[in-house]
């Protein structure tokens, strides 16, 4: 079994991968590939854990098939960010991405002994991650910040973890704020060439940066034009952003206490850094625009 495991992180793309997968859910299944909705795959994956008496490659066989794995299927991909932890747990006393994450990663490594993992994980700066998590709530903000005592959010220690839990698992990571460009490579490694993949199901990503006006034009003029490749996709969303792109939305914050915005400056500092100390991990490939 190949087995893809994109597990987010929380507040990144704001679950269009799941949504994506769930929408095409029907074409994948004639190609080989098993999607099985997230919550199917959290729950199979936690009645899995409760038998310990079965042999681990038996239990991994009858946990695939009851996803639909079976047969010709050989392939799952599933988008989960709770695989990580509940999203209330991210910030915690522990630190960023800490707490219960050893448990989890031991749990899903022991969960498929024969299977060939690849995890995909997006990061983000602290003053894009955070603000999201709360949904703009200034106090829960200011309170979580508290628990933080670091130069940098720790990504590469996140992913330091993953690849010292799940050693057999090859790790793709790439930056939150360079998804807009990205998009056709990840959603690639999560479901195999796009070319068959119906172009409605991807213009939510492909007109992200898009402004309200431009993506109605958009879907207007795919419905008129169907896109042969997603190269030529591309290359009309590009003119298309020339007229109609906007900026990144930041998340709201409310109104932030001084000391929480010099937070902000000083661990987005140390972002770059982060990204070259994942990029030079062994296993771990790091997507670039």
């Amino acid at each position: 079994m190949r087995l893809i495991l994109h597990l987010g992180a929380h507040a990144t793309d704001g679950g269009k991968v799941a949504d994506w997968m769930s929408e095409n859910r029907a074409d994948f299944a004639e190609q080989g590939l098993c999607a099985p909705p997230p919550r199917a795959f959290l729950q199979a994956l936690s009645a899995a854990l409760l038998d310990q008496d079965t042999d681990p490659r038996l239990r991994e066989e009858t946990l695939l098939r009851s996803l639909g794995a079976s047969g010709a299927r050989r392939w799952m991909s599933v988008s989960a960010a709770g695989l990580l932890g509940a999203q209330t747990d991210v910030i915690s006393s522990e630190g960023f991405y800490v707490k219960d994450m050893v448990r989890r990663l031991h749990a899903l490594n022991s969960l498929f002994p024969r299977s060939t993992v690849t995890v995909l994980l997006s990061v983000r700066t602290a003053s894009g991650i955070l603000p999201a998590m709360v949904a703009g709530n200034a106090d829960a903000l200011a309170n979580r910040m508290a628990s933080l005592n670091m130069a940098t959010l720790p990504w590469a220690h996140v992913v330091r973890q993953i690849r010292r839990h799940m050693p057999r698992a090859q790790v793709v990571v790439w930056r939150h704020e360079d998804f807009a460009t990205l998009w056709p490579r990840v959603l690639s490694v999560m479901s195999g060439p796009l070319d068959s993949v119906p172009s409605e199901g991807l213009l939510t990503f492909a007109a992200n940066g898009l402004s309200a006006e431009g993506r109605v034009r958009l879907q207007r003029y795919c419905e008129t034009n169907p896109q042969p490749t997603i190269g030529h996709l591309r290359r009309v969303v590009a003119l298309f952003g020339t007229r109609y792109g906007k900026p990144p939305a930041l998340p709201e914050t409310g109104h932030l206490p001084a000391w929480v915005r010099a937070e902000f400056a000083r661990l987005d500092q140390g972002y770059d850094t982060e990204l070259d100390d994942i990029a030079g991990q062994s296993g771990v490939t790091v997507l670039h625009p």
